[in-house]
């Protein structure tokens, strides 16, 4: 039995994506060219699928280009750029490499309750 590109769960025979990240997939695509975050989740949401199972399709990295949260956040970090005049490059394999990189990075040691001090 194959296993979902998306998922890494049991999709059936000769078939890549199981049927729950199919749905996930369509409610995607039905969103169009521009859509907020909120409006994708809200898709998603509407849909049967688990939200464990919508994690996994958002953190699926099919081609080593970066996931689908990396090609949305890609996406909005540079329509947040260019609406405050800003040059802007970003992609998606810029996103994964930063994701990356914040999950190497030490973790500054804090007491149960004290604040982040990187975070305002």
């Amino acid at each position: 039995m194959a296993k979902c590109i998306y998922c890494k769960e049991k999709s059936g025979f000769f078939k890549a994506v199981c049927s729950d990240c199919s749905v996930l997939l369509k409610a995607v695509q039905g969103l169009g060219a521009s859509f907020s975050f909120r409006e994708m989740l809200d898709a998603l949401m509407a849909t049967p699928a688990s939200n464990e199972k919508i994690e996994k399709f958002l953190d699926a990295d099919i081609q080593g280009q970066g996931s689908i949260r990396d090609f949305i956040t890609a996406r909005m970090t540079n329509e947040l750029a260019r609406t405050v005049g800003q040059p802007t490059d970003t992609d998606p394999l810029k996103v994964k490499k930063i994701r990356e990189e914040e999950k190497t990075r030490p973790q500054p040691l804090r007491r149960p309750g004290e604040a982040d001090p990187f975070r305002r």
